[in-house]
């Protein structure tokens, strides 16, 4: 029990709770991402003073790899939590840093007398609660203490775990970790799929993939804690890293992972709650049930973890880690499977088409089927009428489905050029769910179509915070910097996307134009090779770099638009756009002109990118090309 006041920091109809690492409104709780909290409360801390960017970053980024848009990113999203007054809060001193405008009170709160003491079914336990104290303040606490009082409470723990263990039932228990130091409030948390112990086969995977998403889904909705999505978890199926520097990577505070066994139509899951800083276990716990019953499965781990974290929950808490996406378990099975397999991305995502499709054929009103449909539909085929049904349907069942508006966004995007509504769906995506990592991310390259360089950084780098391995996201952060003529930063960020996942295309395809852009053909055709025929090793790689060190980079490109005239008609529009890019690399604009004149025969996923491409500078003034520009609204 504690014995020191707590202490606040007030200003406006705000106020910043330290310890809790909660900002208040009126007494409700304002979402922040813990790095926001832990900039914020820097800046109340230190009202009136100019703080340094460079004071900020070492102060809440300590030890991190991390760049100046960092930083830009968390004032835009303490500015945009703060609404209409945050204007006269924080002041931005251009090149040197910011300020806190505010006055600042400080209030202090006297303790309260803790009941230490729960009952529940088939067992009685008596435990102090430690979630929100950290554990030098807990035992400082102690050396006030009498001798008799000492003794006493040293009594009351023993006869607690006497009691644990004599009457923890057979198929579940939990055990608190003996290291004291894993006891840290915990903010941030990555649920890994639990290892299957059995087999790593699909079914095995996809089950281990559908517990970490139920657990993701339902804790990601319980008071302020930061949980990394589901599309960063299924990176791990089955993964042989370690816990803790899988928690270093994604910069959270706790890792919970464990393993599933699953024989004789049981299910058997064990669950480790790990503190990322230390190593230490904080918790564990076993669980069982039949394999036809993982809804119950699902429901028994989702409010045990919620308790290690939360302590006692209300109602509507407890509604909320029970609410199931859909009841029918063969549907949800066939999902899962689906989501599994698009999240592995490359050329395979077709065949999570037919497990969607199953799970809506079992279960018509499963909205969150229909927004997988959707976005595979969308991504792999422009435009896509069906895609467009799909996710209708799914905002018709569920209109509070963030990843529903996203993918809506993504269709208005890039099938109609409707950047309005782009914007909004995307904002409401961001409301809903101020932790999707899509909605983030496609809202950076949204902006960065509309030439909003700046805030398209920003953007992306937020969802590169919450999803800090995400090759595909570095990538698209060095194609902002190609875009910005910031043709070094551009290289650095395609390459770590490459360390992440070598086979990925998108960073090859950047490179090409980066390094064509920065005059190194060499490299650039090294890239181009490899992104056409989609690996270093291959006859046609080496073909084109013998015929490169023969006549050079501009031999290739032009024997590669001969090898395309001779194809039909039908074949060269679907090559339009690549036409026109490597016209421009030839410097000959008209023709690169004529043939974006076509493309709009044959929407094309980069086609809205020549907007802000450096490629087109020297024809950007082009009154050809400024109509190109306007038949995709972005004039």
């Amino acid at each position: 029990m504690r014995t020191s006041p707590r202490q606040f920091y007030d200003f406006g109809s705000f106020r910043v709770d330290p310890e809790r690492h909660r900002l208040l409104r009126g007494g409700e709780t304002v979402v922040l991402p813990t790095k926001c909290f832990e900039t914020l409360l820097l800046l109340v801390q230190n009202p009136g003073k100019l703080l340094s960017r460079e004071e900020l970053l070492n102060a809440v980024w300590t030890g991190a790899f991390v760049e100046d848009a960092n930083l830009t990113v968390a004032i835009s999203t303490l500015r945009k939590a703060l609404g209409q007054e945050a204007q006269s809060y924080i002041e931005t001193v251009p090149r040197l840093g910011y300020r806190f405008l505010g006055d600042v009170e400080i209030a202090t709160e006297e303790p309260k007398p803790v009941i230490v003491e729960k009952h529940r079914v088939s067992r009685t336990i008596i435990e102090e609660e430690v979630s929100e104290v950290p554990a030098t303040r807990r035992f400082k606490s102690l050396a006030g203490l009498r001798v008799s009082q000492v003794v006493t409470l040293l009594a009351i723990v023993a006869v607690a775990i006497g009691a644990f263990v004599y009457f923890r039932p057979a198929d579940r228990h939990t055990a608190l970790a003996s290291s004291n130091n894993s006891f840290l409030p915990i903010r941030s948390i990555v649920v890994l799929p639990p290892k299957s112990l059995t087999s790593t086969s699909t079914d095995n995977s996809s089950l281990s993939l559908g517990v970490a998403d139920a657990l993701i889904t339902r804790l990601g909705g319980v008071r302020d804690l930061s949980v990394r999505p589901t599309s960063v978890s299924m990176r791990y199926v089955n993964s042989n890293q370690d816990p803790v520097d899988i928690g270093r990577a994604l910069t959270v505070d706790a890792v919970l992972e464990g393993s599933l066994q699953r024989e004789n139509g049981r299910v058997r899951l064990t669950l480790r709650m790990i503190n990322v800083s230390n190593g230490a276990q904080i918790w564990s716990a076993n669980f069982e049930e039949s394999d036809k019953d993982i809804f119950r499965l699902q429901d028994s781990l989702s409010q045990e973890v919620a308790k290690k974290l939360f302590g006692e929950l209300s109602k509507p808490e407890m509604e909320h880690l029970s609410r199931r996406q859909t009841h029918n378990a063969q549907a949800y099975a066939a999902y899962v499977k689906g989501m599994y397999i698009w999240g592995r991305r490359g050329s395979q995502v077709v065949e999570s088409l037919p497990y969607f499709r199953q799970a809506i054929e079992l279960d018509p009103n499963f909205a969150e089927a229909y927004v997988g449909l959707a976005t595979v539909d969308a991504t792999v085929g422009i435009p896509s009428p069906e895609a467009e049904t799909l996710i209708a349907r799914a905002l018709q069942l569920n209109d509070s489905l963030a990843e529903a508006h996203a993918t809506n966004a993504l269709i208005k995007m890039f099938h109609h050029w409707d950047w309005q509504t782009t914007e909004q769906e995307l904002d409401k995506a961001i409301e809903l769910d101020p932790n999707s990592v899509s909605a983030h991310h496609w809202k950076g390259v949204y902006l960065s179509l509309r030439g909003r360089l700046d805030e398209a950084k920003a953007e992306m780098h937020y969802a590169l915070t919450l999803d800090p391995t995400s090759p595909i996201i570095m990538a698209d952060i060095g194609q902002l910097h190609y875009f910005s003529h910031e043709y070094d930063q551009a290289v650095e960020y395609c390459n770590r996307a490459l360390s992440f996942d070598p086979q990925s295309q998108m960073p090859q395809i950047y490179l090409f134009d980066i390094y064509l852009a920065k005059g190194m053909d060499n490299e650039a055709l090294k890239h181009l090779a490899i992104f056409d025929t989609g690996t270093p090793e291959s006859a046609y790689t080496n073909k084109t770099i013998v015929e490169f060190q023969k006549s050079g980079l501009n031999a290739v490109i032009k024997g590669q638009l001969e090898g395309f005239s001779r194809l039909g008609q039908d074949a060269q529009l679907n090559l339009a756009l690549k036409i026109a890019h490597y016209n421009m690399v030839l410097k000959n604009p008209d023709e690169s002109l004529r043939w974006l004149e076509r493309t709009p025969e044959r929407p094309n996923f980069f086609l809205p990118y020549i907007a802000v491409d450096p490629l087109y500078d020297s024809v950007r003034s082009n009154p050809r090309f400024q109509a190109a520009l306007t038949r995709l609204n972005l004039n």
